[in-house]
């Protein structure tokens, strides 16, 4: 969704790209309260983990449309942003953005602990520096953007587990779910790939459909992250059988992420499985591109709900 024009509020609001922003806090969220459970919370550290994040992934997205503006002038999914459509100098997103995401950084270290902020800031500079300028070289771009996708979640590990202590540190928890946003982002990307093949080409970015422009290369990533994945899905519902992390009465087999994480990786794995056969994969493009964007807060917030009850 664009802001219309003269709309400067909603230009801003859609420079820090809301949606994406909204995962990443949800990732660090889950991140926070599912490391160590037992463990109190702080209410100084939860804020400056959720602000600042928010503040960090707003300033990227920012900083990452004044970067790509020129390519997003040529694509017509993106020729509407605030720069291609003259809403916002590109001077003053390069400020806003720069503004928000040493903010978020500053807020995070300071509010949470140094190793908290440090990953915020790995999350800025690899999607700025790194995966940025490589969309332009080649195809695996994909892989090295889906690091810092995959960051939030050992954020919010390391400012729970710095709470009253001098460092931060991540848990197995926070490892599987950077594991899990990891391997999410594969078939999520390239069923966008798909669906906008011609957009990207415009744009110069070199993805796996502008280099295969068949499909294959991208159905097959699909299919080998989505199954690592499931993998994944599968470790985490396996703490519910933990009897020394267990706690509540929704454990063992009522656990309720279990079930959940079942239903929705069946439901993604099949859609990956048609994504694979040909004949179909560009009508399967947008159902499963619409399946990601549910099934990661979906499987989060039950994971969330169900470490804490």
């Amino acid at each position: 969704m664009h802001a219309r024009a003269g709309s400067i509020p909603a230009a801003y609001l859609e420079l820090t790209k809301p949606r994406l922003s909204f995962l990443s806090v949800l990732s660090a969220l889950a991140g926070y309260f599912c490391s160590q459970p037992e463990g109190p919370t702080d209410a100084k550290v939860l804020v400056s983990l959720t602000v600042g994040t928010a503040l960090a992934a707003g300033g990227c997205g920012a900083l990452n449309m004044w970067w790509e503006s020129e390519a997003d002038a040529r694509m017509e999914r993106t020729r509407h942003r605030p720069i291609p459509a003259k809403l916002i100098h590109p001077g003053a997103v390069l400020l806003f953005g720069g503004t928000l995401a040493a903010t978020g950084v500053t807020l995070v270290w300071l509010g949470a602990n140094a190793l908290a902020g440090f990953l915020t800031l790995a999350t800025i500079v690899s999607y700025l520096l790194l995966y940025t300028p490589l969309k332009s070289l080649t195809s695996w771009c994909t892989l090295v953007g889906s690091l810092p996708g995959a960051i939030p979640p050992i954020i919010g590990t390391a400012a729970k587990l710095g709470q009253g202590r001098p460092n931060g540190d991540i848990d197995a928890m926070g490892w599987l779910l950077f594991a899990l946003l990891f391997c999410w982002q594969i078939p999520h990307f390239m069923a966008l790939a798909v669906m906008c093949r011609e957009d990207y080409a415009r744009g110069g970015f070199k993805v796996a459909t502008v280099t295969d422009p068949s499909g294959r290369t991208a159905s097959l990533w699909a299919m080998a992250f989505i199954t690592t994945m499931l993998f994944v899905a599968g470790q985490l519902a396996m703490t519910f059988f933990d009897p020394v992390a267990a706690r509540g009465s929704l454990q063992g087999w009522a656990s309720p992420f279990l079930w959940v994480s079942l239903a929705a990786g069946i439901w993604f794995f099949k859609l990956c499985l048609d994504f694979a056969v040909p004949q179909r994969r560009q009508a399967v493009a947008k159902p499963l591109f619409l399946a990601s964007i549910l099934y990661l807060p979906l499987v989060l917030l039950t994971l969330t709900l169900n470490r804490l009850f």
